[in-house]
């Protein structure tokens, strides 16, 4: 797995493919479940004016919406494909820009308030780096924010798929990991929510959903303890906020 390969990724794709990254996240059969993470992570930010660095940007979605609260976003990605794209589909929003770069070689000193991987860090290769340039980026008491694939990701059929063809870097990346490499990277302050992907199949699981049998769901609501359950397993993939 190489960073060409992440470079090359977007030409790889194909029309389809190019047309699936312009419109996400509406274009993509998890909408809602990406925008309930991102729902999340502008619950968690501070609100404006804070300026924020979104890694691994991609088509520039999450950098868009950020802008459109407010913040003041530089979204950055290894690949220039993906900045162009972004920088196409997301114009007209004055406090967003795009840079192309790698995030395991940025050079930036205490320049934002905030940094977020949305289901990019566990493209890295190594995480562990990628997580001391966020460090650095932030000025003291600053938010890094990660919200990536967990336990299982990596022998996923469509992860592993995507691997083979692309050549992409696809790995587990739980909370736990995520602590512990941000903790080496100097963060000082910790904490873990739920991950939507739990919340989205564990409460809004349509009556159209192939094991659904009625079209209200969520009897968690009359059971406590699978409540409880439910958000036990953030540890296998939640969204994990670090401080510095």
């Amino acid at each position: 797995m190489t960073k060409q390969a992440e470079i090359d990724y977007l030409r790889k794709l194909g029309g389809e493919g190019l047309r699936h990254a312009a419109g996400k996240p509406f274009t993509d059969d998890h909408v809602g479940e990406h925008l309930l993470g991102l729902g999340a992570i502008l619950s968690l930010l501070p609100p404006p004016p804070l300026r924020v660095l979104d890694l691994g940007c991609g088509s520039g979605w999450t950098s868009w919406f950020l802008a459109k609260r407010g913040y003041e976003v530089l979204g950055v990605d290894i690949s220039e494909d993906f900045i162009r794209l972004a920088e196409r589909e997301r114009a007209g929003v004055p406090n967003l820009n795009f840079q192309v770069m790698d995030y395991e070689a940025m050079a930036f000193d205490g320049e934002f308030e905030a940094a977020l991987f949305f289901d990019a860090l566990h493209h890295a290769e190594d995480e562990g780096l990628a997580l001391e340039k966020a460090w650095r980026a932030l000025r003291p008491g600053g938010l890094c924010l990660c919200l990536e694939p967990g336990r299982g990701h990596a022998k996923a059929g469509t992860t592993v798929e995507a691997a083979a063809k692309f050549g992409v870097t696809e790995k587990n990346l739980p909370p736990a990991k995520i602590i512990r490499l941000g903790k080496r990277a100097g963060f000082r302050t910790f904490e873990v929510f739920p991950g939507p992907g739990f919340l989205s199949h564990g409460i809004f699981r349509p009556a159209w959903a192939p094991d659904s049998r009625t079209s209200f769901r969520p009897r968690f609501l009359r059971d406590a303890a699978k409540f409880v359950r439910l958000l036990a397993r953030k540890r296998d993939a939640g969204l994990v906020l670090l401080v510095k």
